[in-house]
């Protein structure tokens, strides 16, 4: 389902998704699906959190200094089966491509 304003992606890549640092490799990101059927393990550092709306919009929590999430948010677009784009038209942040390697429907995985 494409259409003006809809970005062009798989619907498993749409969704919240924490990082599963534990997962990673030198040349991977691993994120798993927000779903509490799927805990993850005590960590010491708050995880990473990233969600792709089905209307283009992106959210990214990340770590700060002090251990509490600090949010940008900003668009995504599909650039072809394995690209997305993120852009922040408030000046949240820099734009970006992130390059999916793999994705299932509780895993995602990113390029480094």
């Amino acid at each position: 389902m494409t259409g003006p304003g809809r970005p062009e992606a798989p619907p498993d890549v749409t969704g919240s998704w924490v990082h599963a640092f534990e997962e990673d490799t030198p040349a991977e990101t691993v994120y798993r699906r927000a779903d509490p059927d799927h805990p993850f393990p005590p960590a010491r550092r708050p995880r990473r959190r990233i969600e792709f709306r089905p209307d283009g919009t992106y959210t990214e929590r990340r770590p700060a200094r002090d251990d509490r999430l600090n949010e940008a948010r900003g668009r995504w677009e599909a650039r072809g089966a394995d690209r997305i784009a993120v852009t922040f038209p408030d000046g949240g942040g820099s734009p970006f491509t992130l390059t999916v390697l793999s994705r299932t429907p509780g895993r995602l995985v990113l390029a480094r």
